[in-house]
């Protein structure tokens, strides 16, 4: 128990889970499961004093009683843990999307602010009222749908003057003409980069709140030059949060994910008749979780601060999750992979990640089994000496070892799909997590190239077929002021309609300036038809990236005077090797290197794009089944499987697109896989245990008539063997053997065990007997000797029924066929109506003593058998 129990319908629980656990369907369903069973050991209790069963019903009973309350809490823990778990990575993702995605704006409105085009038309009209506004707004106001075409985040561009006169926007509804926002004296005296601010903003009077990117706009990039006017790029926020939502929110459980602002106000909601905007809640940062009652009804919830992104970390928002008590325990539907219980149970007791008070559940349970088992069989075997009640007695026995192995088997399967659950947990989650984050990023990269394309010096300069070093000159440095703005390109460079490269950004790549360039990317990026269509390369080794893998992504730069006439293009070469293997570190959780944890990016044709694990290399071919690359965009699979001596959770996501891109209309289609690895436990290590207990043999063939011989059976190996039942005292857990110092390891004689203070020698008969696995014992029996005072003791494996078998079923071995070496004295054989080649052998526990025991007293017995 982890802290004060309490006691909860029969079963002793820590006291934090008590007004948590009836909410919990499926621990309640196995609670039921073990009362019932609880409610069947009482009643066999009670027969067992009408019989002579010979078992402790009062000890079996308290064990499997202590085990059952034990497995309940744990199970509770661990449903409160993962959905605490959950709960806390889907508010702390939903304010660093946001926040990831808002950090993008601030240098769009950085590098907007200092576009020519504006700049000209507040030079020359710097009011309404100019001379040309007109043909010139018209022009702006294209320039700026352009621009929210590319870039669909925006929902609106608002170019002001610094007297607040509104001289170009886009939205129609939009009929402001005058701004009065204090914004406005902010961002013209700011001496920051960009100025962030939500809120009411009058120059957006449609909207109650809006989400504003804002800058002023400069005759030059001189740090001192005249501020001709305010530009404000308008984010499209509810339509943004409303994406991110849909992706986390899971509706079977009820929960509603919010935004909170720095005074803990709701400013999104993923349900805003469930929990509407301004809606104001403590933060709670510090604990795990919290029980919280809003509206009348009891929520479990969660707070996150955001972790920010390269230093940025917008307004001091929130993540804010809260799930309704009742529903906070309901369980996704599971995909319908199947793993055997047997390996999760030896994943459990094998993975270091599991806690060693849920590895001992199972090993309890089957010690507690294993008991009852060897109580059940000396109880049989007692039985076949006393003629009263036999038969009520055996039956007894029976149901005593059928109710004990359902309350094991109940306490295995749910321990098996704890495991499970806590195996493959957050698997698929994270790898979400990592392609829509790539998603993201890689929509900003064919926005930017289909936007610098429209950039009018280049047009310009490529009209002429002919370029001076001046125009060179000119572009290298507008490619180079755009690529310190936008630092995950390691270089950015514009190519004319034959593809030779005319100017790049990056100085140290000038070699490449008056060089053609022969990709298919090229070829393909001169054949686009309109300024909405981009091309990117192969995800491919490229001289452009210093011999390693990226994408190029590239847009047709057109002619001002025709627009159907292809000038040339520009290509972005994005710095893969760096951003991807960000996106992946950034989403893995904390101490993933110790953890075993990894996790990659993969094409369709399984090539590796990026991993965080470094004997994962970029460019090579991943060995895993075809099925995982099958899967289409959106969907996703997770699966325990066994991957380089190891077994490791896999979780698998399809990439899915962000927004236009990659999504149906988009021409440009490319699935990429993430894999998320979490080791579990070295293969070889992980040994698949069988079920110890009896050991079932439906086809010998039964008899209860005077004529009929117990037949006390076993398992040595992989086969069944038995003895009369008279010959045997009882069985013993191999526990109690006390080994013993041999000189040859390999001789039969194992150890000793105490039986009624006489030292009983045990041995190892799996020597004698061809079989096709090595024995794995579980269990003694004690056999009678000679004399009264001699015993012997044999190894076995599970232990067996003792049926009554009728005499003429039982063959004797003929000596003079088979010799006298064997130490087996006759056969039990399956009854004709079975179509089964199994049989039961009966050793000869007097050659047993004589040959292996006493054999230097043969002679001697011999002597007095003749004489």
């Amino acid at each position: 128990m982890q802290g004060n129990s309490v006691e909860y319908k029969n079963f002793q629980i820590d006291a934090e889970l008590l007004d948590v656990i009836k909410h919990m369907q499926s621990v309640e369903e196995i609670r039921e499961k073990l009362n019932d069973l609880s409610r069947n050991w009482d009643s066999l209790s009670l027969l067992s004093q009408l019989g002579e069963a010979g078992v402790n019903m009062s000890e079996i009973k308290h064990n499997f009683t202590k085990l059952s309350s034990k497995l309940i809490n744990h199970l509770s823990n661990e449903t409160l843990k993962k959905s605490v778990s959950e709960m806390h990575s889907k508010a702390q993702v939903a304010v660093d999307i946001v926040i990831r995605n808002l950090f993008e704006r601030t240098a769009d409105i950085g590098f907007l602010s200092t576009d020519s085009e504006i700049r000209k038309l507040l030079v020359s009209n710097h009011t309404k009222y100019s001379e040309g506004y007109e043909e010139n707004i018209t022009l702006i106001q294209k320039r700026f749908v352009e621009y929210i075409e590319k870039y669909s985040v925006y929902s609106d561009i608002v170019l002001m003057n610094t007297n607040g006169d509104i001289l170009a926007n886009i939205d129609p509804k939009n009929k402001s003409s005058k701004s009065k926002d204090p914004l406005l004296q902010k961002v013209i005296h700011t001496q920051e980069e960009y100025v962030e601010s939500y809120g009411y903003h009058d120059f957006l009077p449609n909207h109650e709140k809006s989400l504003v990117y804002s800058y002023k706009v400069t005759q030059t990039n001189d740090a001192n030059s005249e501020v001709l006017g305010v530009l404000a790029l308008c984010f499209r926020f509810e339509d943004e949060m409303e994406g991110i939502f849909e992706k986390l929110v899971n509706p079977q459980t009820k929960e509603c994910l919010t935004l909170l602002d720095a005074q803990g106000s709701v400013i999104a909601s993923s349900d805003a008749y469930h929990i509407p905007l301004g809606a104001r809640f403590e933060k709670i940062l510090d604990e795990k979780y919290k029980i919280i009652t809003f509206g009348g009804r009891e929520y479990l919830a969660k707070t996150c601060a955001t972790n920010g992104y390269q230093g940025f970390f917008g307004l001091g928002w929130y993540g804010h999750i809260m799930i309704p008590l009742e529903y906070a325990f309901k369980e996704k539907q599971q995909n319908d992979y199947e793993v055997s219980k047997e390996l999760l149970l030896a994943i459990l007791q094998h993975g270091k990640q599991f806690p060693e008070v849920i590895k001992s559940i199972p090993l309890e349970a089957s010690s507690i089994q294993n008991n009852l088992n060897i109580a059940i069989w000396n109880g049989n075997v007692k039985q076949s000496s006393s003629s009263q009640n036999k038969q009520f007695s055996r039956a007894l026995l029976q149901e005593i070892r059928s109710t004990g192995e359902n309350t094991k088997g109940i306490i295995g399967a749910s321990i098996a799909s704890l495991t499970k659950t806590m195996v493959l947990g957050d698997s698929v989650f994270l790898a979400a997590l990592i392609v829509d984050i790539m998603d993201r990023n890689l929509y900003e990269r064919a926005n930017d190239c289909r936007w610098w394309a429209l950039t009018p010096d280049f047009r310009r300069v490529l009209e002429n077929k002919q370029l001076t070093s001046q125009d060179t000159q000119m572009m290298c440095e507008i490619l180079k002021y755009i690529n310190d703005l936008y630092t995950v390109y390691t270089n950015l460079f514009v190519y004319d309609r034959d593809g030779v490269v005319v100017a790049v950004s990056n100085e140290e790549e000038s070699y490449l300036i008056g060089r053609r360039l022969s990709q298919k990317w090229v070829a393909s990026t001169l054949a686009l038809q309109n300024s909405s269509e981009y091309c990117v390369s192969d995800f491919e080794k490229t001289y452009l990236y210093g011999d390693k893998h990226s994408y190029i992504y590239n847009a047709s730069i057109r002619s001002l005077e025709d627009e159907k006439e292809v000038l040339g293009g520009i290509g972005i070469v994005f710095d893969s090797q760096l951003q991807f293997e960000s996106m992946i570190q950034e989403s893995l959780p904390q101490k993933s290197e110790k953890s075993g944890v990894f996790a990659l990016l993969a094409t369709s044709e399984k090539m590796i794009i990026s991993s965080s694990d470094a004997k994962h290399k970029t460019g090579e071919i991943l060995a895993l089944p075809s099925k995982f690359f099958a899967l289409k965009e959106g969907e996703s699979l997770s699966e325990i499987i066994e991957y380089q001596g190891d077994y490791y959770a896999l979780g698998v996501k399809c990439s899915n697109g962000y927004r236009e891109f990659k999504s149906k209309d988009d021409a440009y289609q490319n699935r990429v896989y993430s894999l998320f690895f979490s080791l579990i436990s070295n293969v070889e290590e992980t040994l698949l245990e069988g079920e110890e207990g009896y050991a079932l043999k439906q086809d010998i063939p039964l008899s209860l008539d005077a004529d009929s011989i117990d037949i006390a059976t076993f398992m040595i190996g992989d086969l069944h063997y038995g003895v009369e039942s008279s010959y045997v005292i009882e069985a013993r857990e191999i526990s109690e053997m006390k080994p013993i110092a041999k000189v040859d390891k390999e001789h039969y004689f194992k150890g000793t065990v105490l039986y009624e203070d006489n030292i009983v020698s045990v041995i190892d008969l799996g020597q004698f007997i061809a079989q096709n696995k090595k024995a794995d014992y579980n269990n003694i029996v004690i056999l009678k000797g000679k004399t009264n005072r001699d015993y012997i003791g044999i190894l076995v494996g599970a232990l067996g029924e003792i049926p009554s078998v009728h005499a003429n079923q039982i063959r004797s071995l003929q000596e003079y066929i088979v010799g006298d070496k064997t130490l087996v004295q006759s056969m039990v054989f399956p009854e004709s109506s079975k179509n089964s080649s199994d049989v039961l052998s009966i050793l000869s526990v007097e050659k047993i003593y004589w040959e292996l025991v006493r054999p230097e007293q043969k002679h001697m017995a011999l002597l007095e058998a003749n004489g």
